[in-house]
Protein backbone atom coordinates (compact mmCIF):
# COMPACT_ATOMS: atom_id res chain seq x y z
CA UNK A 1 0.00 0.00 0.00
CA UNK A 2 3.07 2.08 0.73
CA UNK A 3 4.08 1.67 -2.74
CA UNK A 4 0.60 2.78 -4.21
CA UNK A 5 0.43 5.75 -2.44
CA UNK A 6 4.01 7.03 -3.21
CA UNK A 7 3.40 5.62 -7.16
CA UNK A 8 0.52 8.33 -6.73
CA UNK A 9 2.70 11.10 -5.38
CA UNK A 10 5.18 10.65 -8.36
CA UNK A 11 2.54 10.57 -10.89
CA UNK A 12 1.37 14.16 -9.07
CA UNK A 13 4.55 15.10 -9.26
CA UNK A 14 5.67 14.63 -12.97
CA UNK A 15 1.99 16.28 -13.62
CA UNK A 16 2.78 19.30 -11.79
CA UNK A 17 6.54 19.24 -13.82
CA UNK A 18 4.62 18.77 -17.14
CA UNK A 19 2.25 21.31 -16.17
CA UNK A 20 4.97 23.61 -15.51
CA UNK A 21 6.51 23.03 -18.61
CA UNK A 22 3.23 23.97 -20.83
CA UNK A 23 3.21 26.98 -18.44
CA UNK A 24 6.23 28.57 -18.98
CA UNK A 25 6.32 27.76 -22.85
CA UNK A 26 3.27 30.00 -22.84
CA UNK A 27 4.05 32.63 -20.00
CA UNK A 28 7.50 33.05 -21.15
CA UNK A 29 7.14 36.53 -23.35
CA UNK A 30 5.06 37.20 -20.39
CA UNK A 31 7.39 36.90 -17.49
CA UNK A 32 10.30 38.09 -19.37
CA UNK A 33 8.54 41.82 -20.21
CA UNK A 34 7.68 41.55 -16.40
CA UNK A 35 11.36 40.61 -15.80
CA UNK A 36 12.15 43.83 -17.91
CA UNK A 37 10.14 45.88 -16.53
CA UNK A 38 11.07 44.58 -12.73
CA UNK A 39 14.63 45.43 -13.71
CA UNK A 40 13.85 49.10 -14.93
CA UNK A 41 11.65 49.73 -12.11
CA UNK A 42 14.12 48.08 -9.73
CA UNK A 43 11.67 47.75 -6.20
CA UNK A 44 13.66 48.86 -3.04
CA UNK A 45 17.01 48.25 -4.92
CA UNK A 46 17.63 44.64 -4.69
CA UNK A 47 17.14 43.67 -8.26
CA UNK A 48 19.94 45.31 -9.71
CA UNK A 49 21.92 44.76 -6.38
CA UNK A 50 21.98 41.19 -7.01
CA UNK A 51 21.67 41.08 -10.51
CA UNK A 52 24.29 43.07 -12.96
CA UNK A 53 22.57 42.82 -15.82
CA UNK A 54 18.88 41.99 -17.51
CA UNK A 55 19.82 38.82 -18.96
CA UNK A 56 21.37 37.11 -15.76
CA UNK A 57 18.04 38.82 -13.75
CA UNK A 58 16.01 36.32 -16.06
CA UNK A 59 17.93 33.69 -16.18
CA UNK A 60 17.82 33.79 -12.20
CA UNK A 61 14.17 34.40 -11.90
CA UNK A 62 13.72 30.88 -14.49
CA UNK A 63 16.00 28.86 -12.40
CA UNK A 64 13.93 29.54 -8.90
CA UNK A 65 10.89 28.35 -11.11
CA UNK A 66 12.66 25.16 -12.13
CA UNK A 67 13.75 24.94 -8.73
CA UNK A 68 10.82 24.94 -7.21
CA UNK A 69 8.76 22.63 -9.81
CA UNK A 70 11.88 19.99 -10.22
CA UNK A 71 13.34 19.73 -6.52
CA UNK A 72 11.56 16.49 -4.78
CA UNK A 73 11.62 17.94 -1.36
CA UNK A 74 9.75 20.85 -2.81
CA UNK A 75 7.65 18.55 -5.51
CA UNK A 76 5.94 17.54 -2.27
CA UNK A 77 3.31 20.07 -2.70
CA UNK A 78 1.52 17.34 -4.57
CA UNK A 79 0.29 16.15 -0.83
CA UNK A 80 -2.63 18.16 -0.90
CA UNK A 81 -4.00 16.67 -3.82
CA UNK A 82 -3.06 12.99 -3.02
CA UNK A 83 -4.66 13.81 0.09
CA UNK A 84 -8.35 15.16 -1.44
CA UNK A 85 -8.39 11.99 -3.77
CA UNK A 86 -8.41 9.81 -1.17
CA UNK A 87 -11.56 11.84 0.75
CA UNK A 88 -14.14 10.78 -1.81
CA UNK A 89 -13.46 7.40 -1.20
CA UNK A 90 -13.74 7.78 2.45
CA UNK A 91 -16.77 9.63 2.35
CA UNK A 92 -18.17 7.27 -0.23
CA UNK A 93 -17.05 4.20 2.55
CA UNK A 94 -19.08 6.49 4.48
CA UNK A 95 -22.02 7.30 2.57
CA UNK A 96 -22.40 3.25 1.98
CA UNK A 97 -22.41 2.23 5.36
CA UNK A 98 -24.65 4.96 6.39
CA UNK A 99 -27.18 4.11 3.69
CA UNK A 100 -26.76 0.21 4.11
CA UNK A 101 -26.93 0.55 8.55
CA UNK A 102 -24.30 -1.58 8.62
CA UNK A 103 -23.24 0.27 11.34
CA UNK A 104 -25.41 2.63 13.44
CA UNK A 105 -23.91 5.99 11.85
CA UNK A 106 -26.46 8.97 13.35
CA UNK A 107 -27.58 11.78 10.33
CA UNK A 108 -25.52 14.18 11.15
CA UNK A 109 -23.79 16.87 9.04
CA UNK A 110 -22.17 16.21 6.30
CA UNK A 111 -19.46 18.72 7.09
CA UNK A 112 -18.74 16.34 10.37
CA UNK A 113 -17.89 13.25 8.22
CA UNK A 114 -15.87 15.27 5.55
CA UNK A 115 -13.87 16.69 8.49
CA UNK A 116 -13.17 12.81 9.85
CA UNK A 117 -12.35 12.34 6.26
CA UNK A 118 -9.84 14.43 5.52
CA UNK A 119 -7.73 14.07 9.21
CA UNK A 120 -8.37 10.34 8.15
CA UNK A 121 -6.79 10.65 4.54
CA UNK A 122 -4.42 12.96 5.95
CA UNK A 123 -2.72 10.62 8.62
CA UNK A 124 -2.88 7.86 5.95
CA UNK A 125 -0.97 10.07 3.37
CA UNK A 126 1.63 11.35 5.81
CA UNK A 127 2.24 7.69 6.81
CA UNK A 128 2.65 5.85 3.94
CA UNK A 129 3.61 8.68 1.72
CA UNK A 130 5.89 11.45 3.52
CA UNK A 131 7.03 10.04 6.91
CA UNK A 132 10.85 10.58 7.13
CA UNK A 133 11.15 11.66 3.52
CA UNK A 134 11.27 7.98 2.52
CA UNK A 135 9.61 9.19 -1.04
CA UNK A 136 12.67 10.61 -2.04
CA UNK A 137 15.07 7.40 -2.46
CA UNK A 138 11.26 6.16 -4.42
CA UNK A 139 11.32 9.17 -6.56
CA UNK A 140 14.89 8.36 -7.50
CA UNK A 141 13.82 4.72 -8.14
CA UNK A 142 10.90 5.93 -10.43
CA UNK A 143 12.72 8.21 -12.66
CA UNK A 144 14.69 5.18 -13.85
CA UNK A 145 11.55 3.11 -14.20
CA UNK A 146 10.90 2.38 -18.04
CA UNK A 147 7.36 1.81 -17.22
CA UNK A 148 6.32 5.36 -15.83
CA UNK A 149 3.55 5.78 -18.49
CA UNK A 150 1.51 2.62 -17.39
CA UNK A 151 1.57 4.15 -13.40
CA UNK A 152 0.22 7.64 -14.94
CA UNK A 153 -2.74 5.71 -16.65
CA UNK A 154 -3.04 3.82 -13.44
CA UNK A 155 -2.88 6.95 -11.49
CA UNK A 156 -4.92 8.92 -13.80
CA UNK A 157 -7.65 6.13 -13.73
CA UNK A 158 -7.76 6.80 -9.91
CA UNK A 159 -7.82 10.07 -9.60
CA UNK A 160 -10.96 9.64 -12.48
CA UNK A 161 -12.51 7.36 -9.88
CA UNK A 162 -12.06 9.82 -6.70
CA UNK A 163 -14.10 12.15 -8.56
CA UNK A 164 -16.61 9.41 -9.39
CA UNK A 165 -16.75 8.46 -5.61
CA UNK A 166 -17.24 12.11 -4.88
CA UNK A 167 -20.22 12.19 -6.88
CA UNK A 168 -21.94 9.32 -5.84
CA UNK A 169 -21.09 10.08 -2.57
CA UNK A 170 -22.97 13.29 -2.55
CA UNK A 171 -26.29 11.36 -4.13
CA UNK A 172 -25.95 8.39 -1.28
CA UNK A 173 -25.49 11.27 1.03
CA UNK A 174 -28.60 13.33 0.25
CA UNK A 175 -31.10 10.21 -0.32
CA UNK A 176 -32.75 9.67 2.50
Amino acid sequence: MKLFVIRLLYSLYCAERWNYRVTMRVLDPFINRLCKLLYSWNPFGFVQKNNPTLERYIENVHRSNRIVFYDYVIGAQAEGILVSSFVPCEMLIFSVIRKLRILPIQYSHFSIYLIISCVISLVFTHFFGLKNDEYIGYFHKFEQHKNNAVWHIVSSVFFIGAVCAGIFCIILWNES
